[in-house]
């Protein structure tokens, strides 16, 4: 598990599949190494708390929609991070629960925290848009990402682990080096934080470190110490935002603001659209991404995947019901919190008696998770694998010192309890370990499909064993129709049987995924290259339907009307895409000067 932890982090936040395919392949071990030890001890029983009846209940819910989801492949991704999330909930819970092993995970996510923020004042420092040998988008020059390509996702671990460190530092039962080394790592995960310039991990760090501050204020012999670190967090944070004023425009946006307008406002009311529009069990899992072009204002023409706030992605996605099932573990977490409170906190008279790790451990993570909840309103760190996977790792580390209250949660497990347990782990890990083996795969087949661009032949290869593993993929099978597509539109002797294949995986690609309006577009152009271009016109339309505001599939209509010599039509299809943002009109250009040239000539006449 703490090489888990560990490795996420590191691998882009664990977003590419083939990194993913390594987190759900340390899991596996362990859920296994589980049933071992179940099997083995004297005395098998579970850890069953309250909360774990929350977390299977989120799981059997996310079974139950991945099987009446509209887009399968989609829906399957999904269960596979939220299968992997419970495997390391129940894991954590009945084997990591004592304090010495809560040690060792505060110790992995300060070590790693430490890494990544001095790589991201690296980054910031050198101006480098690397991570590892992954270029970033050129929009995060000059703020600080480290091994995440998005800065705010830095943040999101950043923010998790800084309150651990602050809570060991000054409440935690350490010797005189490691007191000195989590010192050092909380002064560069500091440093770190500022350098990502994520404003909403700014905001919610402060908000949840005020109320960690009062909490340790009101402890005797830790009042002094938390004061003057308060202070001296305090006048950082404010000299910091004095000096960066002038040279950040992210940081000018924060204080003038007049001029805080941001993308996220123009995504958010296409979230609340597909939740009215699904509201009790949401469009499906991972399916506000391919709802997003139906409901979006033509303010923005990017494609966010997610909702850049995590509860409306889960009303968006799991409805009503599965938002409150969230909402109850999270009730559930933060009432246990409150009555285990008392039977770990020791007080002392000064600075080293009687401090505990264990209170340390409850404040840091409590404080962490509270953060990170707060963020949660303006980004997706929940849907990043490596946070959402360090998050569920403290709830679970938490859930396990309900032991410290009470008794009552410990099940004992006879011959038929350790039967089923070990029949539900089994199926759980061999699923778990074949999908996400898959998935790396395929992602590695389509890697080398992209890198040989321009070698039809080879890419048509390898897409093709990329869809014969995957074959519910509908992106697969649009790339397979485009690279068709190209090919039959030079013209060259046997294009139209290369169209008409073209279009074969095109109507593949939109019967996998319905809400698909590229693919519609792009089986009309072959039937406009094929000269059936009044029946290619219910197609685009179909296409406008799923893309109303969508400058790229505006232009394409405009082009087909064009190719019907329809200038007054295309004109306004083109004229609608023209004044849209964020996007290159040089297609849109072309075709609206021809159809003003064709409609000024008529004109003349």
């Amino acid at each position: 598990m703490v090489v888990l932890l560990g490795f996420g982090p590191l691998a882009l936040g664990g977003t590419h599949a083939e990194f993913f395919a390594v987190m759900a392949g340390l899991g596996v071990p362990a859920l296994l190494l589980w049933l071992v030890r179940l099997w083995v001890g004297r005395e098998p029983a579970l850890l069953w708390p309250p909360m774990a009846w929350a977390v299977a209940a989120f799981l059997l819910y996310a079974v139950l929609r991945y099987h009446t989801a509209t887009v399968e492949y989609t829906a399957r991704g999904e269960l596979l991070r939220v299968a992997l999330y419970a495997v390391v909930f129940f894991v954590v819970l009945n084997n990591l629960n004592r304090h010495a092993s809560a040690n060792w995970v505060v110790g992995t996510m300060l070590a790693v925290a430490a890494f990544t923020a001095m790589y991201g004042v690296y980054q910031v420092l050198t101006k480098s848009s690397l991570v590892w040998n992954y270029v970033r988008w050129e929009g995060y020059a000059g703020r600080g990402s480290a091994t995440y390509i998005c800065p705010n996702h830095l943040a999101g671990w950043l923010e998790l682990a800084l309150p651990l460190g602050l809570a060991y530092l000054l409440a935690g039962r350490l010797g005189h080096l490691a007191r000195i080394l989590v010192g050092y790592a909380v002064l560069v995960i500091v440093a770190g934080l500022a350098a990502t310039e994520s404003r909403g991990a700014w905001a919610a760090t402060s908000f949840a470190l005020l109320g960690f501050f009062a909490v340790l204020l009101r402890q005797r012999g830790q009042r002094i110490p938390a004061l003057l670190l308060m202070l001296l967090l305090a006048g950082s944070a404010v000299w910091f935002v004095v000096q960066a004023r002038d040279s950040s425009d992210r940081v000018q946006k924060l204080v003038d603001m007049d001029n805080a307008a941001d993308a996220r406002v123009h995504i958010w009311p296409a979230a609340v659209k597909i939740w009215q529009a699904n509201f009790w069990w949401g469009a499906g899992p991972a399916h506000f991404d391919h709802l997003f072009r139906i409901h979006r204002g033509p303010q923005l023409q990017a494609r966010p995947e997610r909702a850049h706030n995590d509860y409306l992605n889960t009303l968006a996605d799991w409805g009503v019901v599965g938002a409150a099932l969230v909402a109850i573990a999270l009730v559930l977490l933060f009432w246990g919190v409150c009555r285990v409170w008392r039977h770990v906190q020791r007080e002392g008279d000064d600075l080293r008696s009687r401090q505990s790790n264990r209170m340390a451990f409850v404040l840091g993570a409590t404080t962490g998770l509270v953060a990170l909840l707060l963020h949660g309103l303006t980004d997706f760190n929940f849907h990043i694998p490596a946070n959402a996977l360090a998050a569920v790792a403290l709830m679970s580390l938490l859930t396990a010192h309900w032991r410290f209250a009470t008794a009552d949660h410990r099940v004992p497990l006879g011959f038929a309890g350790c039967g089923a347990v070990t029949v539900l782990a089994l199926v759980a890990a061999v699923w778990l370990g074949q999908q996400a083996t898959l998935r790396g795969i395929e992602r590695d087949l389509l890697m080398q499909s992209d890198d040989v661009r321009g070698t039809r032949a080879s890419q048509l290869a390898l897409l093709r064993q990329a869809h014969a593993l995957e074959p519910m993929n509908p992106q697969t099978c649009f790339s397979l129709g485009e690279v068709l597509r190209t090919e039959a539109w030079e013209r060259q002797p046997g294009f139209q049987e290369t169209a008409e294949e073209a279009m074969a995986w095109f109507e593949r690609a939109w019967q996998l995924n319905p809400y698909d309006g590229y693919a519609r577009l792009r089986y009309g152009m072959c039937l406009d290259l094929l000269g059936e271009r009044r029946l290619a016109t219910r197609y685009f339309l179909r296409a406008l339907e799923l893309d109303p505001n969508g400058a790229f599939t505006l232009t394409h209509v405009g082009w087909h009307y064009c190719q019907l010599e329809d200038w007054e039509t295309a004109r306004g299809y083109l004229q609608r895409s023209a004044v849209m943002g964020g996007v290159d009109h040089t297609m849109t250009s072309i075709f609206l000067q021809l159809a003003m040239d064709r409609i000024a000539e008529k004109q003349q006449r």
